[in-house]
Parts: C-alpha cells; sequence; structure tokens
C-alpha cells in the first residue's frame, strides 16, 4: 500500500472515531432546578438526580421550568457533562383500547 493510501486511510478512521468520541448524547428527565450563576441544571431521571454544566451557549434555557420534562443533548468534555440543547418532551400519545 503506497504512503498516500495509508494517510488517506488514518485520516478517514480519525475522523470516524473522534465523531464517537465527542457524539452528543440525549438525556431525558425532569428539571429540578436551573441555576444560571452556578451555570448547573439538575434533572432527575431514571438513574436520580443528575448535574449537568450550562453556559451562554447553551440553547433552550428558556424551557428548562422546574417541572419542566425535557430532552437535553450533551457532550462530556473533560469528564464533566456539558449542556448543548435543552428541548421540550414530545407528549407521548397513548391509544385508547377500544371497548
Amino acid at each position: 500500500m503506497n504512503i498516500n493510501k495509508r494517510v488517506g486511510v488514518l485520516l478517514l478512521a480519525l475522523s470516524f472515531f473522534s465523531s464517537l468520541v465527542f457524539a452528543d448524547v440525549e438525556l431525558k428527565g425532569t428539571v429540578v432546578k436551573l441555576d444560571t450563576a452556578e451555570n448547573r441544571l439538575i434533572l432527575k431521571t431514571e438513574r436520580g438526580e443528575e448535574t449537568l454544566l450550562i453556559d451562554k451557549a447553551t440553547k433552550g434555557l428558556d424551557i428548562a421550568k422546574e417541572g419542566a420534562n425535557v430532552t437535553v443533548k450533551f457532550t462530556e468534555k473533560g469528564g464533566e457533562p456539558k449542556v448543548i440543547e435543552i428541548l421540550p418532551q414530545k407528549a407521548e400519545t397513548r391509544e385508547k383500547a377500544p371497548r
């Protein structure tokens, strides 16, 4: 395999693995508290209460009202979950059983 092909394969592999490492993660839960002074969002999830970091670039902070059911998109940078976007959870539609 010549050097150009090796470099191409290496670049392709690096781009693939970096997208896996820095992929966004979604978390669903209920807002317990939005603390803009401490840059933290506290969610109640299936795993318990989780604290995530927010900043001025976080989208949807206006949606994060106490008691709101939300979906949070975040990444882990430096071992800390940093929120990218907060979205309202869509209401689940349940079909009624026929009587």
